[in-house]
């Protein structure tokens, strides 16, 4: 049987009775340290991290290689063909672009004009000339006047335009003796820096802000060109009398009262720039190295007489001329 003893009796037995010092057991004095410790490194407030002072990286500055270093890479790594250390493929793209961009830089320079009136708080309506177009100030010989020198030329996106076809078709014309597989993208980008400043002109002077309209009138600017360039090769090809009725269309509108000095003198100006930049290397002139003449220069040419006006028709003029028939029968078969 279990023998219950009373609470009373339990309790005294207890304070009579010694228990063993904790020191006697060094099994339980260990534990108790090593959960101590534990509790510790638990209990513990970790160190707040050093706080390391952050100093901002240096800014880049931004590098905006020129058309001269890019060609003098191009250069570098480019084939060992006349014009292919300039126009190398690895880099053709970007130097094609930058020296079109410079290329037609200095085509701009020929002629610009402005609307003083599209710059008013509002802007106001561009005045209009007789025909109905958008007038502005010009700047340049083309739109001074004649009794400065100039050309006289209406000043409106039209005579820009057609001023800007003039000169891109010369070099146009002197791309085209770069390699076969490097002319297109010459020939495009150089169209497309003078689409940019068409539309530009179209939003900022004539007041085209819907892009429809000026794709429209983009897709118009596209064909002119076309058809100039059409007109001057044919003209290149036939003679003077030919590329200046392509002058007295594109220039002066075909307008039967144009002033036939004026065609002239234009018509002088493009044969002389055609021979101007076929004097420049493919080197110079993929780096952009071209400065067009002066309109006016040309002036004082005309009033000398041509030599073929007076020289007579001899046997040597026959022989020529009997060759040239010989060849076109030729080719016509």
């Amino acid at each position: 049987m279990i023998e219950i003893i009373p609470c009373t009796k339990f309790i005294s037995e207890l304070s009579t009775r010694r228990l063993p010092s904790i020191a006697s057991r060094p099994g339980l004095t260990r534990r108790s340290h090593r959960q101590f410790g534990v509790a510790a490194r638990c209990l513990a407030a970790p160190a707040p991290p050093q706080q390391q002072q952050q100093t901002p990286p240096p800014a880049v500055p931004e590098y905006t290689p020129s058309v001269k270093q890019i060609a003098a890479y191009a250069a570098k790594v480019g084939r060992r063909s006349s014009a292919g250390g300039i126009l190398a493929a690895t880099t053709e793209t970007y130097a094609a672009y930058g020296t079109t961009e410079q290329l037609y830089g200095e085509c701009a320079r020929q002629c610009d004009y402005s609307v003083p009136s599209r710059l008013e708080k509002p802007p106001q309506p561009a005045p209009k000339n007789a025909a109905g177009e958008d007038t502005g100030e010009g700047q340049g010989a083309w739109f001074a006047p004649r009794s400065q020198g100039g050309l006289g030329l209406p000043v409106t996106f039209f005579s820009w335009a057609q001023v800007m076809y003039l000169h891109l078709y010369i070099l146009t014309v002197r791309l085209r003796r770069f390699p076969p597989e490097h002319v297109r993208i010459w020939e495009q980008h150089l169209m497309d820096h003078f689409y940019y400043a068409a539309e530009d002109k179209m939003e900022k002077w004539h007041g085209m802000a819907a892009r429809g309209v000026r794709n429209k009138n983009l897709k118009d600017l596209w064909l002119q060109w076309r058809g100039a360039l059409l007109s001057y090769d044919e003209g290149l090809i036939k003679g003077d009398a030919m590329l200046s009725a392509a002058v007295w269309r594109a220039i002066f509108k075909a307008d039967v009262n144009a002033n036939i000095e004026d065609v002239a003198m234009v018509t002088a100006y493009l044969r002389q720039e055609l021979q101007r930049v076929d004097l420049i290397t493919d080197a110079d002139l993929a780096v952009g190295k071209v400065k067009f003449g002066d309109l006016g220069a040309v002036r004082p040419f005309l009033n000398g007489q041509s030599t073929s006006m007076t020289r007579s028709f001899n046997q040597e003029d026959l022989s020529q001329l009997k060759a040239i028939e010989a060849e076109a029968a030729r080719t016509n078969k």
